[in-house]
């Protein structure tokens, strides 16, 4: 059997983590999700990262989610949400600075992604920026408490989007306080006997001296894990927040979508943003009291029934803060039940998808299909709910965590047993499921979307934002 990686990202509301070998084979998988009360009120630190991977790597090592007992991984890569920071002081981890949670300062002339909440932390709470020793991203903090050196895991080109000297300066920051930069896929340390004992005691647990890959944020991730390395290649990143990442030979200029470089040097990621996406399902799941249901029996009830005139606009101003979000519903039919008020929450959840892709395609990039990735795309009902209102098909990997594939194509290649991205792709990356428009309902989903368009251009006066701004996560 090919040597095993053990894959895990830190995700918004939960942690993921997998068993993954050098032919892209998933032979076991494990989601935990952070307490629901701390994720829920902002309050979520990063101890909570660290008693999901224990819990993650029990059920692992336990064999109880794919039959792997006793067996050892070659290598850990971890990636992570973003642009978080956690301030570690000198035996001491302070609360995170979430990517959603809008503690930023505004430096418009600064590229950093990162440094607008490290500059809020220093101005707000300088006695906690005072004493912090280093400033990690989530996956290096986690991978550092595993035993990693202290680093900042940086994809191709991305030195100006992190922070430099000339920015640290501008901000007022100290670049002390930052980890020195590593590229991903770099062997940054190996589990310590310590974080083995503490992570995964007893017989069969994870071991020490295992190496520990640098995995980059969770975005980049995907693209790889989705074999999105190629142009015209699209991966719809979909979690807690939904992202749509094409990769293109050139950036273009526009304030419409996001243009990154991709994991891929001289390739560039362009990217349209839904903020507020899997957060918003759970927000339904917690208003009609189903928090306790399965997904994929929710899902199912509320995909049997047939669209009817409801429409749903999840949060008018577009700014995906949970704080501040201000849904608005339209009912002419008369109040639906819990399953009918689902389904006017998915169709506004495609509605989205399709407006970002109409916005690509006023620039240029008309896109036919999209590679899935998260925890959505689990499901098949909403799967072909999605294809029928965006209008384009939608392909599921083998493994549908892109970002845990991305983590072993990473931790393959530092084992040697891959040399390339796009060796990668060909080996480890497999397409299992492709969902095509239905005919049928095209057309049905085409009127409602004009109509929730219309509505939508309607309330344009009475509030701020765009359908694209909003906290942005990388």
């Amino acid at each position: 059997m090919q040597e095993l990686i053990l894959c895990a990202d830190i995700g918004t509301s939960s942690l993921k983590a997998a068993l993954i070998d050098g032919d892209g084979r998933e032979h076991a998988f494990v989601r935990v999700a952070y307490p629901a009360e701390a994720y829920t009120h902002g309050v979520l630190t990063a101890s909570a990262w660290e008693a999901a991977l224990a819990l993650a790597l029990g059920r692992l090592f336990s064999g109880d989610c794919g039959g792997v007992s006793g067996m050892q991984p070659g290598a850990i890569c971890i990636s992570g949400n973003g642009p978080t920071l956690v301030p570690v002081g000198k035996g001491e981890t302070l609360p995170p600075l979430h990517w959603y949670d809008g503690r930023v300062v505004n430096l418009p002339r600064l590229a950093s992604l990162f440094l607008p909440h490290a500059a809020w932390f220093h101005k707000h709470e300088p006695a906690g920026y005072e004493k912090t020793w280093q400033l990690f991203s989530a996956q290096e903090w986690l991978s550092f408490r595993l035993g990693a050196e202290p680093v900042t895991v940086l994809p191709p080109a991305y030195e100006p989007y992190y922070w430099d000297e000339a920015q640290c300066e501008a901000a007022g920051l100290d670049i002390r306080k930052f980890p020195p930069f590593v590229p991903m896929g770099s062997v940054i340390g190996r589990v310590s006997a310590e974080a083995a004992c503490r992570l995964s005691p007893g017989p069969g647990g994870l071991s020490a001296g295992i190496p520990i890959i640098a995995g980059g944020p969770d975005f980049i991730m995907a693209l790889i894990g989705t074999g999105a390395i190629q142009p015209g290649i699209v991966c719809d990143r979909a979690g807690s927040s939904e992202g749509i990442n094409l990769c293109s030979t050139s950036p273009i200029q526009t304030n419409e979508l996001r243009i990154l470089p991709h994991a891929v040097q001289g390739l560039w990621n362009i990217s349209g943003i839904i903020p507020a996406s899997g957060r918003l399902f759970e927000w339904y799941r917690t208003l009609t009291g189903q928090t306790e249901r399965a997904y994929q029996e929710l899902l199912q009830e509320i995909i049997a029934g047939n669209p009817g005139l409801d429409l749903f606009f999840p949060d008018p101003g577009g700014s995906g803060n949970r704080k501040s979000s201000s849904p608005l519903f339209l009912f002419p039919t008369g109040l639906p039940d819990k399953a009918g008020l689902g389904r006017v929450v998915l169709e506004a959840l495609g509605f989205r998808v399709r407006t970002v892709l109409e916005t690509f395609s006023r620039h240029g990039f008309p896109i036919t299909e999209l590679r899935v990735s998260g925890g959505q795309g689990k499901s098949p009902g909403w799967n072909q709910l999605k294809a029928d209102i965006a209008g384009c098909t939608l392909l599921v990997p083998a493994i549908q965590d892109g970002e845990l594939a991305g983590d072993a194509v990473l931790g393959a290649m530092a084992l040697g047993s891959i040399t390339s991205f796009t060796e990668a792709a060909d080996r480890m990356i497999h397409i299992k499921e492709r969902y095509t428009p239905n005919p049928t309902r095209v057309p049905v989903y085409a009127e409602r979307y004009r109509r929730y368009c219309e509505v939508q251009e309607q309330m344009e006066p009475f509030i701020m934002g765009s359908a694209l701004g909003g906290s942005v996560p990388v």
